[in-house]
C-alpha cells in the first residue's frame, strides 16, 4: 500500500498564518527552535547558506503517522491533545500551543522540506510543502492539499540512533541576513540555554551570545543593598542573579533589570521582555507605564528580562499568536501590568540615586581638571561654582564630553562676570534636573521663553486648522496638502522633513524603473524626506473605513521600497524610516488588531484622524503649560 500525506486546512489560512504573520527570518527560525525544544532535543543547529536555511534538531522525531496527525493537522492544541504541558521524555515545559508555527517558514520561503527520523521505531519520513501548490488548491476551494512525499523508509532499529528532524527552508534570499545581528536577536528571543542546562542553540556552528550583558553599569537585583532588598516582599536571589518573588497566591516571577552607562540607542531594545518557558512572549516594553519627562530618563538606559511561566499554563493564555506581546486587559494581565509599573518605578528611583552618588564621587576626580581655575577664586565663590558643577554631575543624560563642556561654560561665565546672579540661584536650589537647569538658563532672557511660547501656540492653532478640515470631512487632497505644509503635525521631529516630488520621481532618480509591488501604482499620498531618510503617509478620506487588504498592500509596498532603497546607490535617500496610514475606522477584530500590531513592529503605523490630532496637540500643550508655570510672573506668557 503506497504512503500518502495530506494537509487539511481551510483556504487562506496559510496566507494569513504563514506568509503574512511571519516576515522576518528571526521570527521564522524562532518557531522551529521552539519545536526542537518541545521534541526534547539537547541541541538545535541553524545553518544559513546561499538560498536556504537549515534547522537540525536531535529530538524524538516523528513517525509517518505522527507527521500526518501532528505536523499536518492544523490548529491542534498539543497540550490539550496529550493532556500534558510538559515534553514526553525530559518533562520540559512545552512552548507550542496553537500548532501553527510550522507554517512560519512560508513567510520567507517558497518550499519547506521536512525529514524526520523517529526515535520510537527508526522510521524515516521525508516530505515537501510547496506554498505555490498549496495556494493553487486554495484558489480551487479544496480543503485537502496533497503533500509531496520525497522518501519513506520502514521502521529500522539501526536508524533509531539518528533520531531527530531536519527542516530546510528553500528558495529564499539570505543575502540580507546579517549573521551577528541575527544571533543577537535570537538570543533576545530565548533564554533556554541560560535557564536550562541541557539545551544549546548554534548558528553556523557558534552558540548564541548572552543577551543580558554583565557589562552594564548596574544590574538589579544584584546591586540592591540589604535595605533595598527588604522593601520587596519575599524577594530572593538565585545563584544566577535572578530575583525571585511571589506573585498573587500561586505564582512567582523571576526578573533581572540592568542599566547601561549610556542611553540605549535602538528603541526596540529598551524595555523589559517577558519569557514563558524560556521563549519570549512579550518584546521589550515598559508595561504601558506613563511617566514624566524626568522619569523618562531612567528607562532610556534600561533593559530587562522576566520569567512568567504561569501566563502559558492551564487556562492562562495571555500570549499572542506571533509571541510578541501579551494581553494586559485580562484580570491576570492587569495584575502583571501593575507589578511591572511598580517594579520599574522602584528600580528607576534606585538607579537615579546610585548614578548620582557615583557621578558625585567621580566628580571629585574630574574637578582636578578645573582646579587651577577654582583655586584662584575666593572661598565663597569657589563653593558656589563647585555646588553648580556637582548638580550638573547628577544629570543622568549627560555624557562625559558634554559634562566637561557645560562645566567649562559655567566657569567661563562666572570668570567674565556674566550670569553671576543666575549661577548663584542655581547653587542655592536643592535638587535640580537637566530640564530645569536649561530652563533656568533660558530665564536669563525672558524674551527667549516668550518667543518659544508664541511659536508653540501657533503650532497648536495650526493643528486646529487640520481638525476643522477633518471634521468637515474635506476631500483627501485638501487634508494632504495641509499636512504637506506642516509635517511636524505627525511628529515634532519631522519639522525638518520637506516635501518630496513623489515616490515615482525618487525611484527614477535611483534608476529603479518600477516596483514589483503595484499596490499603489508607484504612488502614495505623501512623501517627506530629510537627509537620507524617507517618510511615507497614506491617507483615507475622513469617515472612510480601512480594511485588511489595504493594510496588506501598504505593507508589501513598504517592504519592496525598503529593499530597493537599501540596494540602490544612485541617490541620497537610502532609508524608509516609517510609514503611516491615517484612517477613521477599521473593523475591530482579532485578525485586524493583530495585523496592525505586526505592522507597528515594522514601523508602519495605523492611526485614526482623531488620534493623530490628539497626539499632536498633547505634544505641544505640555511644553506650553511648563513654560507658563516656569514664567508665572510674565503676563505676556500667561496671556498666551
Amino acid at each position: 500500500m503506497s504512503k500518502e500525506l495530506t494537509l487539511r486546512i481551510q483556504p487562506k489560512v496559510i496566507d494569513h498564518l504563514g506568509i503574512k504573520m511571519y516576515q522576518k527570518p528571526v521570527d521564522v527560525i524562532s518557531e522551529f527552535i521552539a519545536n526542537a525544544w518541545d521534541a526534547d532535543s539537547e541541541i538545535v543547529e541553524i545553518s544559513i547558506a546561499y538560498n536556504s536555511i537549515k534547522i537540525i534538531d536531535r529530538g524524538i522525531g516523528m513517525t509517518f503517522d505522527q507527521c500526518q496527525q501532528y505536523f499536518l493537522t492544523v490548529g491542534r492544541d498539543k497540550r490539550k491533545s496529550t493532556k500534558s504541558e510538559v515534553s514526553l521524555e525530559k518533562g520540559r515545559p512545552t512552548l507550542g500551543r496553537k500548532g501553527i508555527g510550522k507554517f512560519a517558514g512560508f513567510g520567507i520561503a517558497k518550499v519547506i522540506e521536512i525529514t524526520s527520523i523517529s526515535k520510537e521505531n527508526g522510521e524515516v519520513t521525508s516530505f515537501e510543502m510547496n506554498v505555490n501548490r498549496i495556494l493553487e488548491y486554495d484558489e480551487a476551494g479544496s480543503l485537502d492539499k496533497p503533500i509531496h512525499l520525497i522518501d519513506y523508509r520502514e521502521p529500522d532499529e539501526n536508524e533509531k540512533v539518528n533520531h531527530g528532524t531536519i527542516v530546510e527552508l528553500k528558495d529564499i534570499d539570505t543575502s540580507a541576513i546579517n549573521i551577528a545581528e541575527f544571533k543577537a536577536e535570537l538570543s533576545r528571543r530565548f533564554i533556554l540555554s541560560h535557564v536550562y542546562g541541557d539545551f544549546a542553540i548554534l548558528v553556523n556552528n557558534n552558540e548564541l551570545p548572552e543577551s543580558f550583558s554583565e557589562q552594564m553599569e548596574y544590574v538589579f537585583p544584584r546591586d540592591l543593598n540589604e535595605e533595598e532588598r527588604a522593601e520587596i516582599d519575599g524577594l530572593t536571589i538565585d545563584d544566577k542573579g535572578w530575583g525571585i518573588e511571589p506573585f498573587l497566591e500561586d505564582y512567582e516571577i523571576k526578573w533581572r533589570i540592568g542599566h547601561f552607562e549610556d542611553p540605549i540607542e535602538t528603541e526596540e531594545l529598551r524595555g523589559i521582555s517577558i519569557f514563558a518557558k524560556g521563549k519570549i512572549a512579550q518584546k521589550p516594553f515598559f508595561f504601558d507605564l506613563s511617566t514624566t519627562i524626568s522619569g523618562q530618563l531612567a528607562i532610556e538606559y534600561m533593559t530587562g528580562q522576566t520569567i512568567m511561566d504561569f501566563i502559558d499554563e492551564g487556562d492562562n493564555d495571555l500570549i499572542s499568536t506571533e509571541r510578541q506581546r501579551i494581553n494586559l486587559q485580562t484580570r491576570l494581565g492587569k495584575e502583571i501590568k501593575n507589578w511591572g509599573v511598580e517594579r520599574i518605578k522602584f528600580i528607576s528611583a534606585i538607579w537615579k540615586k546610585n548614578r548620582s552618588e557615583k557621578r558625585l564621587h567621580e566628580l571629585e576626580g574630574r574637578i582636578a581638571g578645573f582646579s587651577d581655575r577654582l583655586e584662584v577664586l575666593p572661598p565663597t565663590e569657589r563653593k558656589t561654582i563647585k555646588s553648580v558643577l556637582l548638580k550638573i554631575a547628577t544629570f543622568p543624560r549627560l555624557g562625559q564630553a558634554r559634562f566637561q563642556e557645560w562645566c567649562n561654560d559655567i566657569l567661563t561665565s562666572w570668570e567674565k562676570g556674566r550670569l553671576k546672579d543666575l549661577i548663584s540661584k542655581i547653587a542655592e536650589k536643592g535638587d535640580i534636573d537637566e530640564q530645569e537647569f536649561l530652563e533656568m538658563l533660558s530665564e536669563a532672557d525672558i524674551l527667549t521663553a516668550l518667543n518659544i511660547a508664541e511659536s508653540i501656540k501657533t503650532k497648536i492653532l495650526t493643528i486646529g486648522g487640520l481638525k476643522e478640515r477633518v471634521e468637515a470631512k474635506e476631500l483627501e487632497n485638501s487634508v494632504r496638502d495641509y499636512i504637506y505644509e506642516h509635517p511636524w503635525i505627525i511628529h515634532p521631529k519631522w519639522e525638518r522633513y520637506a516635501k518630496e516630488r513623489g515616490v515615482s520621481n525618487l525611484l527614477h532618480d535611483l534608476g529603479i524603473v518600477h516596483l514589483s509591488s503595484e499596490a499603489f501604482h508607484g504612488r502614495v499620498d505623501l512623501a517627506l524626506a530629510a537627509g537620507s531618510n524617507l517618510l511615507l503617509i497614506e491617507f483615507m478620506r475622513p469617515g472612510l473605513e480601512i480594511d485588511q487588504g489595504h493594510l496588506d498592500r501598504i505593507n508589501y509596498y513598504v517592504i519592496d521600497l525598503r529593499e530597493r532603497l537599501s540596494a540602490a546607490t544612485g541617490g541620497t535617500i537610502t532609508l524608509l524610516e516609517s510609514a503611516y496610514v491615517i484612517a477613521d475606522n477599521h473593523r475591530n477584530s482579532v485578525l485586524m488588531n493583530t495585523r496592525m500590531q505586526q505592522l507597528a513592529d515594522e514601523h508602519i503605523y495605523v492611526m485614526t484622524w482623531d488620534g493623530l490630532i490628539t497626539q499632536a496637540v498633547k505634544q505641544w500643550e505640555e511644553y506650553l503649560e511648563m513654560l507658563k508655570v516656569r514664567n508665572s510672573d510674565d503676563k505676556r506668557i500667561q496671556l498666551l
